[in-house]
């Protein structure tokens, strides 16, 4: 893998500077802090195609766009195990593949990243996939493989492809051949060393320690050595020994790092030329990876645990002031071209390239923010003439030097106008407007409507012959000089026109708030602006030589081609492209100067030079590289529903008619700045344009959308032109609600049919349904009477078995209770401490087993209730049966007994979960009473639906005739002695219309004197289980 080379020393110690001119270059820095998923980079490629920068990390892949990144991961990303990444590169067929740490293996697709499987692949380690994922041809690839097959792992260290049928692999001390038409690899003859080598246009390169470049003959035995010049002709003198080179394959010009500086490597005419990238790249970073786009003149870095950076060339350039402090102001207004590329400002300052060599000032100290020049000799501004004490109108002869000063014309205000016209000049200010004669001036106009000032004037211009337009915060007006009328076309209070210029016919008007016009014959209108509405507030306009017009505004410089001004004003076009240009492009700050004049220069060598609040910015119309929104619109997420849609079956699908919402998100290259991306859609042709935000995501939602064929198209302006648009188009149909159907039509007709019919066939027959209705009623009452009958026999059923229950085993215990405590209370002190311990236990255990009969008996009313509505439950059986034992365990404890619970923690069952309760309980309760030691379990067991609960204890247990009374239809409650211990039977009735509740069995196994053991056996549905 060829992926970075260092050159001498590879750990480099790096200091963050920028060079004099960095100006040139604007430089930014990625991390998790604002977008990157890890700071730890493991490479990148770049994707000509799609403009996009692909960055494989130690969290996924990031892909940017030029404004912000997307990540690929294992939430979003089918075929990715792991997310971080082993590598990611691109071969000479510009394809681009990732392996994360799992050997997965993805291909980028356009926008996105697809999972690949290729077998062949599974015999080698990471190291060697990426050599042949790097390689293009499919010879020379299954070549390569073959001989990686039989290769020790890492030996090779890195694989570049010379050409499309052979392929060098190097080793520490060796490099290898591999080609499609030869049997065996070539062993190449010169030795390796610590030599870089690198391929340009099929042409083998070494870089050696010696800093010298070689160029390896075409049979691979020879060098010789190659000069590497700059772009003029000029040696390379390579300094620094600390250099990276950085070639890979699918990277067609190496990038050479030397300090601050990098160079892109061309081979032309036998000699190669390092094209200089930029002079600024940082030392203070582990530099892993590099990138370049030509097209974009951007430079990628990629570090090791600092992210990336990404350096790209200005389009503008910031001049300041060298000298600046905090007494000076840094806003520039007016300016005058100085000698050797140097400006003066309005207030006194020299800026430029070279400042010391300005040459003679024609002004002195600080002046007005408007000036006037003439021809190439005269020279008008205003400034405070320190003799008169007031600000003058003074005129400068750059012939001769000389200055003269209007001695009766004080424009006090810092705001002037003039033009010429048919040979005079005209000025405008506070005062008004008039023509300027010998040393005075003739007022031809003075302010209207008893005012004895009006507003400043920012700009002066002919409209036609004989009629000069002003603008000023009063509006813009036309003086007619001949006729000496006004005409004021613009006026909004609160809004000022501060610049005015002519292009042909057409005069366009800028103004601070309400954007700019265009003026023609006579008829003027409103431009459209771009889509933040900077232009607002439009400062200035100057034409290059290319036909494009450049806009000043207070949020950056815009760039139109005067051809879509012009077509905006003739065909009321609603969108005119304006390119921005900002911070990316080289601005410190966006805010742009106006309301002076010149409201920018043109220099001499073709720079334009514009005031801002802070120095001027400098931009060359010819030179500056305009990075257009060009680009296809890919989708990277559709979702219907919330509910994500392969994009391969996007071109023509069907919805269900459930559709009510539907997000599309949307993959374009950025890197002109955000400002200038404009994307719309619409749905079917009629319906308007809708922007799209992109801002926040570029994301498309479609709402309230009902059945029909629905035709999406989505365009993005692609820069200057008109109708200059990429179209994405995406069909789709949303099927029709069955209540719309036709179907669902013709069943409501049949349905309304058949209701006429059964309506008819009711009538025929109903007498005959008034007879079936009376005996219907008989029937119906005796039914009622019936089970009426059935609810009074229960009833009595229950009154019965309750009096005997209250009267003899309720009320007789109440006595023993009485009788007992009376004894203990007024016998005492004749009864022995023996007798009396044992009359309280009596009364106790008397008390116990009331408790447990009261309980029985309200158990057993409550589920008499036929009405009582159970829902079934899931629940765990081990807790309910610990909560019972957490009620008898004092019980147990007295008798000495043991009470263990068998059942699995984990065991679910889905029952009615009070009557299962209860008859666990009584179950309990009965083994404790007819046990008097050993030990009582609890234990289940189940097969496919059935769950059978056992009770077993080691009591008295019971002979077969009392398990046929128990089990029989019919339970005599009574309190006759079982073996001297007392048992009324209620337990078991309310256990036996229990089971009949739960759909139970019972089942009983008990040999007298050894215990008795009794089963409980009902369903419990499976799919509950689980679904839980």
């Amino acid at each position: 893998m060829l992926r970075f080379l260092f050159i001498s020393i590879l750990l480099i110690s790096f200091r963050f500077a920028y060079s004099q001119e960095s100006n040139r270059y604007h430089i930014q820095q990625f991390t998790t802090e604002n977008g990157l998923p890890s700071n730890g980079i493991k490479g990148m490629a770049w994707d000509e195609a799609t403009d996009f920068l692909w960055i494989a990390t130690e969290a996924g892949v990031a892909r940017y766009n030029g404004m912000d990144f997307s990540v690929f991961s294992k939430l979003n990303t089918p075929g990715l195990s792991h997310e971080r990444m082993s590598f990611i590169i691109k071969n000479n067929e510009d394809e681009i593949y990732t392996l994360d740490v799992g050997e997965n293996i993805l291909k980028v697709n356009a926008s996105l990243l697809t999972g690949i499987k290729l077998p062949q692949l599974d015999s080698v380690g990471s190291f060697y996939k990426q050599y042949y994922l790097a390689t293009r041809g499919e010879k020379v690839r299954s070549k390569l493989l073959s001989f990686l097959q039989q290769s020790k792992p890492g030996y090779w260290k890195y694989c570049l492809q010379h050409s499309d049928t052979s392929v060098m692999l190097l080793a520490d001390q060796l490099r290898c051949l591999i080609t499609a038409w030869n049997k065996d690899p070539i062993v190449i003859p010169f030795r390796s060393d610590n030599n870089v080598s690198f391929v340009i246009e099929g042409n083998l390169f070494v870089f050696d320690n010696q800093k010298n470049f070689q160029l390896v003959n075409k049979n691979f035995s020879t060098t010789a050595t190659v000069q590497i010049i700059d772009e003029s002709g000029n040696p390379l003198i390579i300094e620094s020994e600390k250099n990276l080179l950085f070639a890979e394959n699918g990277m067609k010009n190496p990038i050479l790092i030397s300090n601050e500086n990098a160079w892109s490597l061309h081979f032309v005419n036998g000699k190669l030329i390092a094209k200089l990238i930029c002079n600024i790249v940082p030392r203070n970073s582990f530099i892993a990876y590099a990138q370049y786009s030509e097209k974009n003149k951007t430079l990628f870095l990629g570090t090791d645990s600092k992210g990336i950076i990404v350096i790209s060339e200005n389009r503008v350039w910031p001049m300041k002031n060298t000298a600046s402090d905090i007494s000076i102001r840094n806003a520039v207004y007016a300016q005058i071209e100085l000698k050797n590329n140097n400006v003066l400002t309005n207030a006194g300052q020299v800026i430029g390239t070279n400042p010391e060599q300005a040459g003679q000032l024609p002004i002195n100290g600080a002046f007005d923010y408007n000036i006037f020049k003439s021809g190439d000799s005269m020279l008008w501004y205003a400034q405070i003439n320190n003799k008169l004490g007031s600000n003058y109108l003074h005129r400068y002869n750059f012939k001769t030097g000389s200055t003269f000063v209007y001695e009766k014309l004080s424009v006090v205000l810092s705001n002037f106008a003039m033009t010429e016209m048919d040979g005079q000049f005209y000025f405008s200010f506070y005062k008004g407007m008039g023509r300027l004669q010998g040393d005075s001036l003739e007022y031809l106009f003075r302010p209207g409507n008893n005012k004895s000032q009006q507003s400043p004037s920012y700009a002066m211009l002919e409209f036609s012959p004989g009629v000069i337009g002003v603008g000023s915060c009063d509006g813009l007006i036309l003086y007619n000089i001949k006729k000496r009328t006004t005409d004021t076309i613009l006026k909004t209070l609160g809004y000022c026109y501060r610049t005015l210029w002519r292009y042909q016919d057409y005069i366009f008007i800028g103004s601070y708030g309400k954007g700019f016009y265009i003026w023609k014959n006579g008829k003027i209108k409103a431009m459209p602006l771009d889509k933040n509405n900077y232009l607002r507030y439009t400062h200035c306009f100057i034409a290059d030589n290319n036909g494009f017009c450049w806009i000043s505004s207070n949020r950056g410089l815009f760039k139109a081609k005067l051809s879509d001004l012009i077509d905006a004003y003739e065909q009321n076009n609603s969108q005119v492209y304006y390119h921005y240009l900002g911070q990316n492009d080289g601005m410190y700050i966006t805010e742009m100067n106006g309301g002076c004049n010149p409201c920018a220069l043109k220099l001499q060598n073709g720079d334009f030079s514009f005031p801002t609040m802070d120095g001027l910015l400098w931009v060359n119309p010819d030179k500056s590289n305009t990075l257009l929104p060009e680009g296809n619109i890919y989708i990277d997420k559709f979702t219907v529903n919330k509910k994500n849609i392969t994009l391969d079956s996007i071109s023509y699908r069907a919805f269900p008619a459930s559709t009510k919402f539907i997000s599309i998100d949307l993959a374009f290259s950025a890197w002109c700045n955000k400002e200038n991306i404009y994307i719309e859609y619409r749905i079917n042709n009629d319906t308007a344009w809708e922007p799209v935000d992109v801002n926040n995501g570029a994301v498309i939602n479609l709402t309230d959308l009902h059945s029909g064929k629905y035709r999406l198209l989505i365009r993005k302006l692609n820069g200057f032109g008109v109708n200059n648009y990429t179209y994405k188009e995406i069909n789709f149909s949303i099927r029709t609600s069955w209540t719309s159907s036709w179907w669902f039509f013709a069943l409501c007709g049949l349905f309304l049919f058949g209701i006429i019919s059964l309506y008819l066939r009711w009538r025929t027959l109903q007498y005959q349904i008034r007879q079936k209705k009376l005996e219907a009623q008989v029937a119906e009452k005796t039914k009622e009477l019936q089970s009426q009958n059935e609810i009074l026999e229960k009833n009595n059923s229950i009154k019965t078995r309750l009096i005997s229950i209250i009267s003899h085993d309720i009320i007789t215990p109440l006595k023993f209770v009485t009788v007992a405590g009376k004894n203990l209370l007024e016998k005492k002190s004749l009864m022995s401490e023996a007798l009396q311990q044992e009359t309280v236990q009596e009364m106790t255990n008397t008390s116990q087993e009331l408790q447990l009969l009261s309980t029985n008996i309200l158990n057993w009313i409550k589920y008499q209730n036929e009405n009582r509505r159970m829902n079934k439950e899931v629940f765990l059986l081990y807790e309910m049966v610990q909560q019972i034992f957490g009620i008898l365990q004092s019980l147990a404890k007295q008798k000495g007994l043991l009470l263990v619970n068998n059942v699995d923690p984990e065991f679910l069952v889905y029952q009615y979960y009070e009557p299962i309760k209860i008859l666990v309980y009584n179950l309990i309760t009965n083994s404790i009473h007819f046990t008097e030691k050993g030990t009582i379990s609890v234990d289940v067991s189940k097969n496919a639906t059935t769950v059978t609960l056992s009770v077993k204890d080691e009591g008295i247990g019971m002979t077969p005739d009392q398990i046929e009374r128990l089990l029989a239809d019919d339970v005599v409650i009574s309190s006759a002695n079982v073996d001297n211990k007392k048992g009324h039977g209620l337990g078991y009735l309310i256990i036996k219309d229990l089971l009949k509740t739960i759909n139970a069995t019972l089942k009983i196994e008990s040999i007298k004197n050894e215990g008795a053991v009794v089963y409980i056996s009902f369903e419990s549905a499976t799919t509950h289980l689980s679904q839980s």
